[in-house]
């Protein structure tokens, strides 16, 4: 191998974060750095309830929408141990108030995926899409929902119920939970039996197939029982994290990794 070769890939440590150079419809963030924010028309952050806001990292890019009024106006950067650092999201720690994330909600935005067909795959075929995270949460109680998954690309909903169109793995007092909507009808909750325990960090995986049938994986492996599901051929979906709490106090949660795009 030519030696400009070598000194080439030993800087080649993630191919996750390669790929964010070359796959405009691919993200992958490690929260190593504050974001910039600002409210989305322009000027300062908002803490109203319903505001949509815009997080802006080296590269990659966020929108995110407080739910209730907070004072503090944005996610931070804060340490997990040395070297490590994650996304702390909490906002204020009162009850029923929270947060939610998300890479946009127009169906033009890169991140946002047309279920069964994608104009981007060679010759327009159907390609399968997936959004992982990884989370900790300190004080898993505190929790009225800790959610990531898709939801239908539309308006930001002050409650998670009232969307849509969704599929999540959904954290509710330390319970992890699947939830589904679909096409406006009402939540469909299944209980996995496996639990969060307070201090952990797991690995949640959403998956969309060619199809638009939906599996989970909670730290590489499916949940103990699952919920079939399919979105609705022909809609766009967005990744997303909608986080509430149950209590007027300290949940811990950080976020450590976002990763979405396609593949299986």
């Amino acid at each position: 191998m030519p030696v400009s070769q070598q000194y080439i890939n030993q800087w080649q440590y993630s191919q996750s974060i390669n790929r964010r150079v070359w796959d405009n419809q691919y993200t992958f963030e490690n929260f190593v750095q504050n974001p910039t924010v600002s409210a989305v028309g322009g000027g300062a952050s908002s803490g109203t309830g319903g505001a949509v806001n815009a997080m802006q990292f080296p590269y990659s890019s966020f929108e995110y929408s407080p739910k209730g009024t907070q004072t503090i106006t944005a996610p931070i950067i804060s340490s997990i141990s040395e070297g490590v650092s994650a996304l702390n999201n909490e906002m204020d720690q009162t009850d029923n108030d929270g947060v939610e994330i998300c890479a946009g909600i127009l169906s033009s935005n890169p991140n946002a995926y047309k279920v069964a067909f994608s104009s981007a795959r060679p010759g327009g075929q159907a390609s399968p899409f997936f959004f992982r995270t990884r989370v900790t949460l300190a004080t898993v109680t505190n929790t009225d929902d800790c959610a990531f998954g898709f939801r239908l690309a539309e308006a930001y909903q002050a409650n998670i119920d009232d969307y849509n169109d969704m599929a999540v793995l959904n954290v509710i007092t330390g319970d992890i939970k699947i939830e589904t909507i679909l096409n406006g009808a009402a939540t469909v909750t299944t209980d996995t039996t496996q639990n969060f325990v307070n201090g952990e960090t797991h690995d949640f995986r959403v998956a969309v197939d060619a199809a638009g049938a939906v599996t989970y994986q909670i730290d590489g492996q499916a949940p103990t029982v699952t919920a079939a599901y399919s979105f609705r051929s022909g809609i766009y979906v967005v990744p997303f994290h909608f986080f509430l709490h149950s209590a007027s106090a300290a949940v811990g949660i950080r976020l450590l990794e976002w990763e979405c795009g396609f593949g299986a």
